[in-house]
């Protein structure tokens, strides 16, 4: 009977967690000039003071806006678009936002607090 308890409770929670992917795409500065950071460890160019990023989150559910961080400075929403496949099915969501007093640190992309991206160090 416990066993049958734990696989129904296990089914539930399978199904019950959304596919959420989260990745940091791009990051500006203010004059439109940057860089896409998908495949980088560390940035090219100097990020200092106020800067843009932006984000893509991949769900099948509602996204909820994510938290978005670059060292001690945190992002502020400015838009999102949504971003559909060939069938005109929504699949994901773009994400900018905007940042002040950018010093050095690794850029954080966190939904609900669980952290989904921060590999790559802003310089």
């Amino acid at each position: 009977m416990k066993k049958i308890l734990l696989i129904i409770s296990l089914t539930i929670q399978l199904f019950a967690t959304p596919n959420i992917k989260a990745y940091a795409i791009g990051i500006f500065d203010r004059n439109g000039d940057g860089e896409n950071i998908q495949h980088l460890r560390k940035t090219k160019n100097d990020y200092e003071g106020l800067c843009y990023s932006k984000v893509v989150v991949f769900s099948k559910s509602n996204i909820t806006t994510p938290q978005v961080n670059i060292g001690n400075s945190r992002g502020h929403f400015l838009k999102s678009i949504p971003i559909y496949n060939k069938y005109k099915i929504k699949i994901a969501q773009e994400f900018t936002f905007k940042h002040f007093n950018i010093t050095k640190g690794y850029f954080e992309v966190r939904i609900d607090g669980k952290l989904y991206d921060s590999k790559v160090f802003v310089k």
